[in-house]
């Protein structure tokens, strides 16, 4: 019964994990029309500045987001491992 329980909750986590993952993967989509706003203004240093500032946040945000996807990958074969453990404990 515990481990339903904790498998229940691992659920919920996962989840919850994933969620999150698809809001940053959409905030860091949404960036584009940003991007190609700034594209299409005249020089000037603010515009300038404003354009290598949100270039630096996407770099790091395409960073996090390799990171994000590894950890999703690792969460996910977790779970399954899981839930092979208790459909055999089940079995037994």
């Amino acid at each position: 019964m515990k481990l339903q329980e904790a498998l229940g909750e691992e659920a919920i986590l996962e989840e919850q994990i994933l969620s999150l993952m698809h809001h940053f993967a959409d905030r860091f989509t949404d960036r584009r029309v940003e991007i190609n706003n700034l594209m299409v203004l005249h020089d000037h240093p603010l515009i300038d500045y404003g354009k290598y500032a949100l270039e630096c946040m996407t770099g790091m945000d395409m960073k996090k987001c390799v990171y994000l996807k590894s950890v999703r990958d690792e969460l996910l074969r977790s779970m399954e491992e899981k839930r092979r453990l208790m459909t055999n404990y089940i079995d037994m």
